[in-house]
């Protein structure tokens, strides 16, 4: 994230790059604006999520659920979500404690429990969910079709860069 609000202007850049030649203003400009952009949405997604005392991590693990009703392994959700299984598990914990998951064991490995989402945290996401949908629609709706394709084209473009494969 990024948390400074005080962005350089066009003429701080000019001056930077006067000083550190491999700054070229046009390019940090635009990395600026999408890590403010980012940001932006991070903050918006955490403020609407906060009103249902949810966070970002249990709602998307939530939702791998709601994807996989058959359960996953903690292991499973940490990949899905990038983080340890020692954090997942404290995510976890919060979700039972909250009634929105279940511990079951593992059909093949007794050593193993597999996460179930619950009635609750069903009825947690069919109250949630739509209200996110239409706040994305809204967010998103400034952009026409074929605006959301060059944004999307551009988003993959750069995340490729950022993971190494050729653009």
């Amino acid at each position: 994230m990024l948390d400074i609000v005080d962005l350089p202007d066009a003429e701080t850049l000019a001056t930077l790059a006067k000083r550190y030649p491999q700054l070229e203003p046009p390019l940090l400009q635009a990395w600026l604006d999408l890590m403010r952009t980012s940001t932006d949405c991070q903050h918006n997604l955490d403020r609407f999520l906060a009103e249902y005392n949810l966070s970002q991590r249990k709602f998307f693990v939530l939702i791998l659920l709601l994807r996989n009703p058959d359960g996953l392994l903690i292991s499973q959700l940490a990949k899905g979500t990038g983080v340890s299984c020692a954090t997942m598990t404290g995510v976890i914990d919060g979700l039972v404690k909250s009634r929105f998951v279940t511990r079951e064991p593992h059909a093949q490995d007794r050593r193993a429990l597999v996460v179930i989402i619950t009635a609750a945290g069903l009825e947690l996401l069919d109250n949630v969910l739509p209200q996110h949908y239409q706040r994305v629609n809204r967010i998103m709706s400034c952009l026409d079709a074929t605006e959301r394709e060059q944004l999307q084209s551009l988003l993959e473009k750069i995340s490729r860069r950022l993971t190494g494969d050729s653009v």
